[in-house]
């Protein structure tokens, strides 16, 4: 690169670096006053009842009647519904993604690892809408005919607490296994190398050496999942019947906060929506605490106590003291370790199989239903009354299209100068904060950051006169959405950049600012667009926050103070109708917005190549 140019004097260099710095410094105190803005005005909207008569009663009864004279806002069925359909969701993921994980690990060829693990990304991107749609007429009716199988009720065609959990499973696998698979990675080779030289068969490794090193990381992984589960909205709302009663069968329906939520805050009087911010505010502090729990976990798991070679070689052995004494050195015990060895290998294949498999389940049933669906009409056209063929969904996709594309415009450039913040000024006093914030609003449902958006530009809690849905408001959620992933995606990818490189651009005397925008953007530019990607591909598929801010119409986006349509409404509210038409218009939608993930997803992996900058291998 060449210097700076001669007629820049050391004072103007220091100005620039000085500006450059309060911008970048300015970005993160931002994204520190958006997390301090949702908590504030979560509590200040719900304080009307954590502040009454209603604020015990919303913790220990389950009479939900906002109606009632005088009014009742008991959350238990609520709150019950939320852990019910997250502990089935849990005692199914967990074998499942540390089974498959150790299978990618440790046995699976390169070919399998790789072709799977891609699969596993492609299964965690599926929007949460798509899964409910999917589980609402595929899962749900398979679910059914195990109760009538079993002399279970026909309470909602399948529909329930046990349907809602099984959704769930399918969505936080993909989670559990990719953390558990890079835990196991981490292990030494040496410890695997030890117990294989003591004789221990390849289970044998797996079960003692390599599944205990990494249990921190697997525990992280499963509370990871579980505030993922916690804080799902559309998926539970389609599936788990929504009915607020207490019945602890299988078989029964209920409901959870999430849904609750989603199903009622727009038309909510004052005080009825106070009650439901509140189950909002608790369930922000669960998922929070989660998601704390999980990151301290996973960062003392990268930091593992030092093992000597005794060490080692003491826990390799202790496989074969396990099993009786008659067995040891035997031909019997040899043949018996043998049998255990191949069955517990065909019971990881077959957890990676059941991991994977509804990914073809989901695609082939969209793609088989939505394919025969999608025509010019749907292309072109608006939606038509019910009962009338023709329509489409051209104007949904134009606004989903707006609203994705504007908030990245504005989360793309405030999440890089954070993300340069974080980097480049590591030293400086609120890092630490903003990366902590950072990575808290990451873990925030996307429903509470949609009652964020609510209160604050659609019926703001300071005015008793309502701005009404917006696609500004619509644009403001997605983006904050946008700014974690593309704050940690871009500060590690800035990471990777050599300090050589930074060095060599002081040396020939360029400012901080120069260095920043001319040699480490540039030399990670390939990973940050991936981030980028990675974020446009999570909010393209979003619901939840946009029913409470975008709103949405029958007509083509005029003006973004207006109500805006987006793709994603029609999938969740043609999903229970019962009309034929807006059935299979809600088909089209999802298989158009599951070719848009798909491609973003495989656009990521084309652009990210093997997940390294280009100027890492300058070192």
């Amino acid at each position: 690169m060449t210097g700076p140019s001669s007629h820049e004097s050391p004072k103007s260099r220091r100005l620039g670096d000085w500006f450059f710095q309060c911008l970048c410094k300015g970005a993160g105190l931002f994204v520190v006053g958006l997390a301090a803005g949702l908590v504030a005005v979560l509590i200040i909207q719900s304080w009307p009842v954590l502040k009454g008569a209603f604020q015990y009663r919303l913790l220990t009864s389950s009479n939900w009647d906002p109606g009632g004279e005088p009014p009742v806002f008991g959350a238990l069925v609520f709150i019950y519904g939320t852990l019910a359909t997250s502990l089935i969701a849990m005692v199914i993921a967990v074998p499942l993604g540390v089974g498959a994980a150790a299978f990618l690990s440790e046995i699976a060829p390169p070919f399998i690892r790789r072709t799977c693990s891609f699969l596993i990304e492609l299964l965690a991107a599926i929007p949460s809408v798509v899964y409910g749609f999917w589980g609402l007429f595929f899962l749900a009716p398979m679910v059914q005919r195990v109760f009538t199988f079993v002399g279970g009720p026909n309470n909602a065609a399948g529909q329930g607490i046990l349907c809602a959990g099984l959704i769930l499973a399918i969505m936080i696998v993909p989670y559990i296994t990719a953390i558990t698979f890079d835990v196991c990675r981490a292990v030494p080779r040496s410890q695997r190398e030890g117990s294989l030289v003591l004789g221990a068969t390849r289970w044998q490794m797996i079960w003692t050496v390599v599944l205990p090193y990494a249990r921190p990381g697997i525990i992280a992984a499963c509370f990871l999942a579980l505030g993922r589960a916690l804080g799902e909205t559309m998926a539970v709302t389609m599936l788990i019947g929504n009915k607020a009663y207490f019945d602890f069968s299988l078989f029964a329906t209920g409901s959870s906060i999430a849904s609750i939520i989603a199903n009622q805050l727009n038309e909510a009087a004052p005080l009825p929506r106070s009650s439901l911010v509140a189950l909002g505010l608790l369930l922000f502090v669960i998922t929070a605490l989660t998601n704390m729990t999980a990151r301290y976990l996973i960062g003392r798991g990268s930091r593992p106590k030092a093992r000597t070679g005794r060490t080692i070689a003491i826990e390799s052995v202790l496989v074969v003291d396990k099993l009786p004494e008659r067995f040891v050195e035997s031909a019997t015990h040899r043949r018996w370790m043998r049998l255990v060895n191949r069955l517990m290998t065909a019971a990881l294949a077959s957890c990676l199989a059941a991991t994977v498999g509804p990914l073809f389940l989901i695609l082939g049933y969209i793609a088989w239903r939505g394919a025969s669906a999608i025509d010019w009409n749907f292309l072109t056209q608006l939606p038509k009354p019910a009962g009338e063929l023709g329509g489409g969904l051209a104007h949904a996709m134009l606004g989903s299209a707006e609203l994705v594309m504007i908030a990245s415009l504005f989360a793309v450039p405030i999440g890089i100068l954070v993300a340069v913040y974080l980097t480049e000024f590591k030293n400086h006093r609120f890092t630490g904060t903003v990366r902590f914030i950072t990575e808290l609003l990451g873990g925030v449902p996307s429903i509470i950051i949609g009652i964020f958006a609510y209160a604050v530009l659609v019926r703001p809690f300071w005015t008793s006169t309502p701005f009404g849905f917006s696609g500004w408001a619509g644009i403001f959620a997605l983006a904050m959405m946008m700014l974690p992933i593309v704050i940690r995606t871009s500060e590690e990818s800035m990471k990777l950049v050599p300090s050589s490189l930074r060095q060599a651009s002081y040396a020939l005397g360029a400012s901080q600012w120069q260095t920043v925008l001319r040699v480490v953007l540039p030399a990670s530019l390939s990973p940050i667009i991936t981030g980028v990607l990675l974020a446009m591909g999570r909010i393209a598929g979003e619901t939840a926050p946009l029913l409470l801010t975008a709103g949405g119409n029958i007509y083509w986006p005029r003006s973004l103070d207006d109500e805006t349509p987006f793709l994603t409404r029609y999938i969740f509210e043609y999903s229970k109708s019962a009309d034929h038409e807006q059935q299979r218009l809600a088909w089209a939608a999802a298989l158009v917005l599951l070719s848009v993930i798909m491609f973003l997803n495989i656009a990521i992996r084309l652009v990210a190549g093997k997940r390294m900058v280009s100027a890492a291998r300058a070192d």
